[in-house]
């Protein structure tokens, strides 16, 4: 696996080498709902309205230094990566909740940022192809 540094000499994998949305998993979710079309927007619109609340519990953690707070939200934010098929954001969330459990929330620290941003972009995927 490739990595890339920060600044300060931190390496961490490169996630850009990840697509920002694998198309499988909105296929799957189209076929389950193509009787309800209205049912898949449902569910866009509910990610668009619950990541950035789990976003910002992530941070408030970081700021206040609550790990376990981090370590629950982090956690959750996999979960629903990995069934909307948001490849990155999944791998990103997988590498800081892997080193969250050993207690390594310096990476978290690190790594928030481009979630948070890598998320963004997604959001905007999401509105313009299937909103």
């Amino acid at each position: 696996m490739s990595t890339k540094n920060f600044d300060n000499g931190f390496k961490f994998p490169d996630f850009e080498q990840y697509p920002m949305f694998n198309d499988k998993n909105m296929e799957q979710l189209q076929a389950l709902t193509k009787h309800h079309p209205e049912s898949l927007k449902d569910i866009i619109k509910s990610l668009i309205e619950e990541v950035p609340v789990l976003l910002e519990n992530v941070e408030d953690g970081i700021n206040k230094t609550q790990f376990e707070k981090i370590q629950q939200h982090i956690h959750s934010l996999k979960g629903i990566f990995a069934t909307f098929g948001a490849t990155r954001l999944f791998e990103i969330s997988r590498y800081m909740d892997e080193n969250n459990k050993k207690e390594n929330f310096d990476i978290t620290f690190k790594l928030f940022p481009m979630l948070k941003s890598n998320y963004y972009k997604l959001e905007e995927l999401l509105k313009e192809r299937f909103l």
